[in-house]
């Protein structure tokens, strides 16, 4: 099983996408293209709705929450048949920036461990880019988004160093610059072919300097698997 995770606005669709076009099928119900995606979430519906029900449930639709892994765990637990059916017929890759809060729960349904691939983005251009998104334009939404950034990429590390995961960082910069690049490395990850296709680096509306604030954060998530 591959999971695809990282904060929302992190080139997780674009990751996704090149693992589906090469064959790395990542859900047979795919959420489609809107005005806020237009290239497509590439993301397993059934799983969304599931995920989405955990965090939910946990309290993640208010600002600057941050539920205890515990508390995950057991706004799951009602769901697990659910998962494990779910689990049992899944396609080879799964992607949903949820992850980054629910991907523990999840463990005890796969039949094994799972190999992450975890999104990374500067911290200042998600923000930009979720205000947009969201049509949010104040000093607090950009403290509630940094505050996400900073919550679910620490969440991840804890769970993926928790549970000894094997995983991989795939920096957004490089998914648009250097696409063959990452190409590569994915294949030699997941020891499948993953070809560089359909990123589309016109579709970037933001560029902006990584914060002091989040430097030593954005380090530790970079050095992922190395």
């Amino acid at each position: 099983m591959i999971i695809v995770a990282g904060c929302g606005r992190s080139g997780t669709s674009a990751v996704a996408r090149m693992l589906h076009d090469s064959g790395i099928c990542v859900g047979r119900e795919l959420i489609p293209p809107d005005e806020g995606n237009a290239e497509g979430y590439y993301e397993e519906r059934a799983v969304v709705q599931l995920n989405d029900e955990i965090v939910q449930t946990a309290g993640l639709g208010a600002f600057f929450t941050n539920p205890s892994r515990a508390d995950i765990l057991t706004c799951a637990r009602p769901l697990a048949e659910r998962m494990r059916e779910l689990a049992a017929e899944a396609t080879p890759a799964w992607k949903d920036p949820r992850f980054c809060w629910t991907l523990e729960a999840w463990l005890e349904a796969f039949d094994a461990p799972p190999r992450v691939v975890v999104c990374l983005r500067n911290p200042s251009e998600v923000i930009a880019s979720a205000m947009r998104y969201y049509g949010m334009a104040d000093d607090e939404g950009w403290r509630a988004i940094a505050h996400v950034w900073r919550s679910e990429n620490e969440r991840l590390l804890e769970v993926i160093d928790a549970h000894s995961l094997t995983a991989t960082c795939v920096e957004y910069d490089d998914v648009l610059s250097k696409p063959e690049r990452v190409a590569a490395c994915l294949s030699a990850f997941l020891r499948q072919e993953v070809q560089p296709a359909g990123v589309r680096a016109d579709l970037r509306h933001h560029r902006g300097e990584l914060p002091d604030e989040f430097v030593e954060l954005y380090g530790r998530v970079r050095r992922v698997g190395s």
